[in-house]
């Protein structure tokens, strides 16, 4: 991105934030720059908004000279005041501004219906169906194959009575019982 900007400098870069919303307002433009002075800027301007989330987050400190008294006090008092939820009420008050009336329309463009989401039901649905029929296809598919499986060994049985019989030839007159199974 940095590469693709750098190339294009004289078009893409801008001198200072109102140059850059400026550009924002009236043409195709998109303006990258620090959240807190994004979240600023869209409070006080109904025309502008925040596009995506955060790229980075970083901190904010309060710099002191080394050694300073006040280094140890001042960090103690913001603490406390983030934690009590201080920090975070100054910021609605003092940020909020006016702030832009919700519009019904940004509410309802905002939200998805079933039309937005039909899709998904659909592939879903699908891929049930899907599913369906490769089970009834692999249990059709193994219980030929454990037919033929079986078959063989019936086959196997009947050589031997088979084997049986020719050996002992009828000479013997041995009684035969051709339901009874050898093992």
């Amino acid at each position: 991105m940095w590469e693709f900007m750098s190339s294009r400098r004289h078009s893409v870069m801008v001198k200072d934030i109102d140059e850059g919303i400026h550009r924002v307002l009236t043409s195709d433009y998109a303006f990258l720059m620090e959240s807190t002075t994004i979240e600023f800027v869209t409070q006080r301007n109904c025309n502008l908004t925040q596009i995506g989330g955060l790229i980075d987050s970083k901190a904010y400190g309060v710099g002191t000279p080394m050694g300073s008294p006040y280094r140890d006090k001042i960090t103690i008092a913001i603490l406390q005041l983030q934690e009590e939820g201080k920090l975070h009420m100054m910021k609605e008050k003092w940020w909020r501004g006016n702030g832009c009336p919700e519009d019904e329309k940004n509410k309802e463009a905002s939200a998805l219906g079933v039309q937005n989401i039909g899709g998904i039901f659909i592939v879903l649905a699908a891929g049930l169906v899907l599913s369906v029929f490769v089970a009834v296809g692999e249990f059709i598919y193994k219980s030929k194959q454990n037919a033929q499986l079986e078959k063989p060994q019936r086959h196997q049985g009947d050589r031997k009575r088979e084997e049986f019989c020719c050996h002992h030839g009828p000479s013997k007159q041995l009684p035969v019982d051709f339901n009874h199974q050898l093992k």
